[in-house]
């Protein structure tokens, strides 16, 4: 499991070193993820504040898994899905692992690093109808505690992989509203400061 977070942040360093020549601006750096890839921008995120490396602006996750063991209410109630089913989720969750042993490694389980201070501004937005809905509102609020200024929001009736249904659930544009919303005054503040 160590090889996807490691490449994630390698990913995040070459873009904040190559970015510049594409006409990207490395001082408004922001990682997004979806899911898995939920947890994969959480991992970056941290080792980039960790092994002081690039400066992300912001981070937003969409109903990204964040504990391996997480016991939530929504685990039990969406246990059958729809979409994504919690026995899916833990097949998901054993294959990347390999070994269950793992699941306690912030490098898999980033909602239990150590500290939480320190990480960019977080946008965070769940899907009501999904098992991992809590973990990542929880994960949320975590930030909110630690004083990273997050927002959390739950779009009702949704269910896990939405983002991707686009071209049948036209609600997916309330997700690219409020990351919008989110980055908006970010990105102005940002370049005002340049």
């Amino acid at each position: 499991h160590d090889a996807l977070p490691i490449y994630t942040y390698a990913a995040l360093c070459w873009t904040a070193e190559h970015i510049a020549g594409y006409g990207g601006d490395p001082e408004r750096l922001v990682i997004m993820g979806e899911s898995a890839g939920g947890q994969l921008a959480v991992v970056a995120a941290q080792r980039a504040r960790d092994q002081h490396g690039p400066a992300l602006l912001a981070q937003v996750l969409l109903y990204p898994t964040v504990d391996a063991e997480a016991n939530t209410a929504s685990r039990i109630d969406y246990a059958a899905g729809p979409v994504l089913g919690t026995a899916a989720a833990r097949g998901m969750w054993a294959a990347y692992l390999g070994d269950p042993a793992q699941a306690a490694s912030p490098l898999a389980s980033p909602g239990r690093a150590k500290s939480l201070a320190g990480l960019p501004p977080a946008l965070v937005l769940s899907a009501e109808c999904d098992p991992l809905r809590d973990e990542g509102e929880d994960y949320g609020r975590a930030l909110q505690a630690a004083g990273v200024p997050t927002q959390v929001q739950r779009l009702s009736g949704l269910v896990h992989g939405v983002y991707n249904m686009s071209a049948f659930v036209p609600r997916v544009a309330e997700f690219n509203t409020a990351i919008a919303g989110f980055l908006k005054p970010l990105l102005q503040r940002a370049r005002a400061e340049a």
